[in-house]
C-alpha cells in the first residue's frame, strides 16, 4: 500500500491523507548513492490522483521496511500521472554547511556537519564507528559533507568510510550496513534475465617483486594457478622498498589471495525474466538478500570463488518484491570506501594514502604497503624514524632501532601477547 502525506509530516504511522492507487510503484537504491520512487498513477475514479502534489510524502514498502519519499517532479500526461520522489534523507540537499572544521571520532563528526547546518532540521545523525579523522568544508550541502568523494573534497566518507543505512529521518553511518549471509550462486553461461560483465583489464597473472635496495625476489617471479586460464601471462611489475627478500614471496602470494589474477564481475539479476528460465531456483536466494549483503559468486568455467556485494537494487512496492538485484565485486580490506567495481592492482599495492582517509586510525605519521603498517613514533618517514610499531603478518613489533634495526614483537600473528611495552 502506498500513502500520501502532508509536506511536514514526520510521523507516518497513520494512512496520512490517504492510500493511493498507483498502477506501477518502484524503488531503487545504490549504495552509498541514489535512493528514489518512481510512480505510475492513472486518473482513478475516486480522485486519489487529485492528492498527488509536489513536496507531499509517499510512504511506500521497502526491502527495509516502509520507507518516506518526497515527491519533486509530476509530469501529467493523456493515461495518468507519472512521479518521481526521492528518500526523506534528501531533503539535506536544501540546506547548506556553512563552516566545519573539525578533527575527533565519527559521532563527533557528524555532530558538527548537523551543527553546522543553515537551519535545522528533524535528522538524526549516528555511528558506532571508531577511529579518527577530520572534515573540513564550507558551503556545502550536508549530503556533499557526508557522501562526497570528489578529488578535493572533505567529507565523512573519505575521513572514515562506511556506508549509508537511510531509515525516515534517521541517518546512520556504519561499517558495513549488509553481512554474509551464506548466500552462494554459480554462473558459467549467459541466461535470459542474468546480466554478467567480466573485466581483465586489470588482470595480472604473472607478477615480478622487488624489495629493499632492488633485490629481485628468488626466482625473478611468481604465476598464479589461473594463468592457463589467458591467452599470454598478464606481467605485473611489483615493488616495496620495505620488504627484504625473504618476505617478497609472501607479498605476492597476498596479492594473488586477494584477486589480482581474477576478473573483475559484476552481475545484474532480473527475476521477471529468470522466473521464466529452468535455471531460476538457483538465483532464487538472492531474493533474501539486502543491500551491502556479501555474496559468494563461482565461475564454474575457470573454477574461482569470490565474494561480491549487492551495490543496488530495483524494489517493486506494490508486489513488495525484487525486480532486480546488481552485485559488484567486493575488497574486504577497502570495503568500507568500494561501493562497485574492485580496486586495479595498482590501487591496492599503493593503497597507503587511502586506507589513511577510509579508517583515519591514526593522528602520527603512517606508512601502509604490502609490508603492513608502520606508525612512526619519531622522524617524518618510516625510512628515518627510530622508533616506530609495525603491524604485520608478524603481529605487532616494535623498534627502537629503526626498519633496519631489530624488532620486539609485542602480539604475534595468533593474538598472543609476547612481550609488555
Amino acid at each position: 500500500m502506498i500513502t500520501i502525506h502532508e509536506k511536514n509530516s514526520t510521523i507516518f504511522d497513520t494512512l496520512g491523507l490517504g492510500a493511493l492507487l498507483p498502477s506501477l510503484c518502484t524503488v531503487k537504491e545504490e549504495l552509498n548513492g541514489l535512493y528514489e520512487l518512481e510512480m505510475e498513477h492513472p486518473y482513478d475514479e475516486w480522485g486519489k490522483w487529485e492528492d498527488i502534489e509536489k513536496e507531499r510524502i509517499l510512504v511506500a514498502s521497502t526491502p527495509r521496511g516502509k520507507q518516506p519519499f518526497r515527491i519533486y517532479h509530476i509530469k501529467p500526461d493523456m493515461n495518468g500521472i507519472q512521479v518521481n520522489a526521492r528518500h526523506i534523507f534528501y531533503d539535506l540537499l536544501d540546506n547548506l554547511c556553512l563552516s566545519v572544521s573539525v578533527s575527533s571520532s565519527p559521532q563527533s563528526v557528524l555532530n558538527a556537519i548537523k551543527n553546522a547546518f543553515a537551519f535545522s532540521m528533524p535528522f538524526t545523525f549516528s555511528t558506532s564507528m571508531s577511529g579518527t579523522g577530520s572534515v573540513s568544508a564550507s558551503k556545502v550541502n550536508p549530503i556533499a559533507a557526508l557522501l562526497s568523494d570528489d578529488e578535493d573534497a572533505s567529507s565523512f566518507i573519505k575521513a572514515f568510510g562506511g556506508e549509508i543505512l537511510r531509515d525516515g529521518f534517521t541517518v546512520s553511518m556504519k561499517t558495513s550496513i549488509g553481512q554474509d549471509r551464506g548466500v552462494a550462486i554459480r554462473y558459467g553461461k549467459n541466461l535470459v534475465g542474468l546480466e554478467i560483465s567480466e573485466d581483465i583489464s586489470e588482470v595480472a597473472t604473472r607478477i615480478y617483486a622487488y624489495g629493499k635496495d632492488g633485490v629481485a625476489m628468488s626466482g625473478g617471479y611468481r604465476d598464479s594457478p589461473y594463468i592457463s586460464s589467458y591467452l599470454y601471462p598478464k606481467i605485473h611489475v611489483f615493488e616495496d622498498s620495505s620488504l627484504t627478500y625473504y618476505e617478497l614471496p609472501d607479498a605476492v602470494q597476498n596479492l594473488f589471495a586477494e584477486g589480482c589474477d581474477l576478473p573483475k564481475v559484476n552481475i545484474k539479476a532480473n527475476f521477471q525474466m529468470l522466473s521464466q528460465t529452468v535455471e531460476y531456483k538457483e538465483y532464487a536466494v538472492l531474493e533474501e538478500v539486502q543491500l551491502g549483503d556479501v555474496v559468494t559468486v563461482s565461475n564454474v568455467k575457470m573454477g574461482f570463488h569470490k565474494k561480491a556485494k549487492v551495490i543496488s537494487y530495483e524494489w517493486d512496492c506494490l508486489l513488495e518484491r525484487y525486480n532486480e538485484v546488481e552485485l559488484g565485486d567486493f575488497v574486504a580490506d577497502l570495503t568500507s570506501s568500494v561501493t562497485s567495481g574492485e580496486k586495479s592492482l595498482s590501487t591496492a599495492v599503493s593503497a597507503s594514502t587511502e586506507v589513511k582517509q577510509v579508517y583515519g586510525l591514526i593522528t602520527g605519521k603512517v606508512t601502509i604497503n604490502d609490508g603492513g603498517l608502520y606508525i612512526c613514533v619519531d622522524g617524518n618517514s618510516f625510512d628515518t624514524a627510530t622508533k616506530l610499531f609495525h603491524f604485520g603478518k608478524y603481529g605487532l613489533r616494535f623498534s627502537a632501532t629503526g626498519t633496519n634495526g631489530s624488532w620486539t614483537t609485542i602480539i604475534d600473528s595468533e593474538g598472543n601477547v609476547l612481550s609488555r611495552m
